[in-house]
């Protein structure tokens, strides 16, 4: 088996196995990234969309990227795997996601989030829905 199908095999089996607890989207999301051996990029607020409240990132050995979002009702969250072809829109989610807290209050993410979220819609990852 490749080490990018090992990384999406286990990387599914930890959001399967956090799906079902009782606790907020942050904390699903680090417990996925510990269970997977990931290292967790970022886990912000989607600002403007329809459907999706949060996304989050998780980076795996393989340079492929475990992706999580939550619906606006916070039931349901949905995930997937990309590779390198999204760096470009991952990375500066990823950049912002360092910046101290002060420095993120003072800097919006609302159009670089709005267009990972659309490159996963069309990548067809991602439902279309109501955009």
């Amino acid at each position: 088996m490749a080490a990018d199908e090992l990384d999406a095999l286990v990387f599914g089996m930890a959001v399967d196995s956090v799906r079902a607890l009782s606790v907020p989207f942050a904390e699903k999301v680090e417990e996925i990234a510990h269970r997977s051996h990931g290292v967790l990029l970022f886990n912000l607020r989607i600002d403007g969309d329809m459907e999706f409240q949060r996304v989050a990132a998780i980076r795996y050995p393989s340079n492929q990227t475990g992706v999580l979002v939550l619906d606006k009702q916070g039931l349901l969250t949905s995930h997937c795997m990309v590779n390198g072809t999204f760096s470009c829109f991952i990375a500066p989610l990823e950049d912002w996601n360092t910046l101290p807290l002060a420095t993120q209050a003072r800097t919006t993410i609302a159009g670089p989030a709005s267009l990972f979220i659309g490159a996963l819609r069309n990548a067809g990852y991602l439902p279309r829905g109501g955009h």
